[in-house]
Parts: C-alpha cells; structure tokens; sequence
C-alpha cells in the first residue's frame, strides 16, 4: 500500500511509549465497537484470567465492565515500566519478584515496543534495534493456541492490545542516524518547537508524535465519541494486511513525513506539518483499531 493512499486527504535510549494513553485507549475503543458479541465475549473470559483484570475494571469509564477492561488493558505495557513488580521498569526489581499465574517471565521488555529501522542509512552502516517485529507473530501464535493455558493468552493478548498500536506509530519504526553512526531513537533525540501553538514549547520529535491524539484525560462518554468520529473519518483500509505490512507503512511515513524539514536544533513544527501529522496520526489509529479487531477475531474464532 502507497504512501499516496496513506496521505489521501490527510491535508483536508528507552524509546518513549508509543501514542500516549488517550492514543492506545482510542485503537481499543475502535476496535471494541468493530467487534461481535461473540469475540467480545471471549476475550472478556480471557482478560478475566489475568491479574490485573480487577483493576482495569475500576478504573475504566465506558458503558460495561467487560469494555472498560478491554480498553484500560491496551496501556498496560507502558503501565508496567514504572510497575516495580517487573525488572527494567523504573524503580523496578532486579527480576527476583515471583512469577505471576501465566507470565513467561517478570520483565519489563522495553525493547518490544519498537523496530527502529534507519531512513537515511549510509555506506557502511546497518543494523536495526527493537524487537516490535519478532514479538508480534510469537505473541500472535500464543494467543491462537487455545492449547496454551488461559493465563498465557492473557498475557499474549494484553501485550497485543498494545503493540498493534505501537506498529502504527511512524517513528516507533522509523529513526535516523547521523554521520557518526548514531541513532536518534525514533527522534526522541531530536528536539522540536510546537511554533504552531498559542504557548510555544520545545520537545523531542517522538513526544510530539505519541501526543497528538490529544490529552491522556480522555476516558468514557468522551473517548467513545472521539473513536466513533474517527471510524467515520477513517474507513477500514483494504485489504487489512499483515504485520509486515503495517510496520512497512509506518517506516516509509517515518521517512517521508515524520521530520520537519530544516537544520540545527530545535527543528520549527508549523502550523502545516502539524495539520498533516494530525491527519496521519488520526488514520493509523483508526487502521489500528480496525486491525486489531480483525485478527483478534481470526485468533480467537476457534475458542
């Protein structure tokens, strides 16, 4: 799939996470209401066995209980690094916490959430960090194997909530790296100012990027409307895809569109590249959202 139909109409270190809360919360929301009743079910059952189901509850504003769990888990894997239940989280162990019900491991696994692949690669240089890819299809065939005890798919599928999401963020796959070899980390190295902004205010490129589905308050009545909007907004893409195909889109939109033009530091965001980044960002939520609903029904069809 083109970059031309990714951008049609869109005119009109430790990596930071991907998308911010309100982000990963609205690809859940889309996906929920692209779901049936029966795939609904069947993940509720699943989420119910893993142990933070309780608390996803509790804290979740939408109409039922089993939404609000669904849609409370999708931020989980950015939740626990500062969970010091879980070693590489900040604050965290030092991987002697006991092993919870279903977990492989208590790790934080910050590197998942990412595949950054060099846009302006150079002679001499290769090489790609991150394991976004690698995870994706095992925690795939984890959650499909109804084989598998009910607490690893739990676990498989919470992770999966999430780095669906993170697989349509541009620079959670795209990074540049300079004339010395070093990356910038999917632009969190590379400082930016919001010029477009009534209060103009300096940032990193990757920050600016995970905020732009707006503020992290959005929960409830409120974020249904919002995905409601943007599922008008944004058709399905045809077809849907495959994992390759969706970090492929993401890294040639990293490369084309993900940096504002210019030199030295801070790199100007204008009031255009802002309109155009909205667009972006607004389409791959919605594709995620559609995405994620689609293989969650081809996974779990045989329960």
């Amino acid at each position: 799939m083109g970059l031309l139909l990714l951008l049609g109409g869109l005119a009109s270190a430790a990596p930071a996470q991907a998308w911010n809360a309100t982000g990963h919360r609205l690809i859940a929301e889309i996906a929920w209401q692209s779901l049936d009743p029966a795939t609904r079910s069947k993940i509720d059952h699943l989420l119910q066995a893993h142990p933070d189901y309780a608390r996803w509850q509790g804290r979740g504003e939408q109409e039922t209980r089993d939404e609000s769990a669904f849609v409370e888990a999708s931020t989980w894997a950015d939740e626990i690094r500062h969970d010091p239940r879980f070693a590489g989280s900040e604050g965290g162990t030092t991987g002697d916490t006991p092993v919870l019900p279903g977990f492989p491991d208590m790790a934080a696994h910050r590197d998942w959430h990412f595949i950054d692949r060099p846009t302006n690669l150079l002679a001499n240089q290769e090489g790609q960090h991150g394991q976004l890819d690698e995870q994706l299809p095992r925690l795939s065939a984890t959650l499909g194997n109804n084989a598998e005890g009910e607490a690893s798919r739990a676990w498989a599928l919470v992770w999966l909530l999430h780095l669906v999401g993170d697989a349509h963020q541009p620079l959670h796959v795209g990074c540049r790296i300079d004339q010395d070899g070093n990356s910038d980390e999917g632009g969190n190295a590379v400082k930016v100012s919001l010029a477009y902004a009534n209060r103009p205010r300096v940032t990193s490129l990757h920050a600016y990027w995970d905020d732009l589905p707006g503020t992290n308050a959005l929960r409830g009545d409120a974020l249904v409307r919002e995905a409601s909007r943007l599922r008008v907004a944004n058709p399905p893409p045809a077809p849907a895809g495959n994992f390759k195909t969706w970090l492929n889109e993401s890294y040639r939109l990293a490369r084309d569109a993900g940096y504002p033009q210019g030199e030295g530091s801070p790199l100007l965001i204008d009031s255009d590249f802002n309109r155009r980044a909205q667009g972006i960002a607004q389409q791959r939520l919605s594709w995620a959202g559609y995405r994620l609903a689609s293989m969650l029904r081809e996974l779990l069809r045989r329960d």
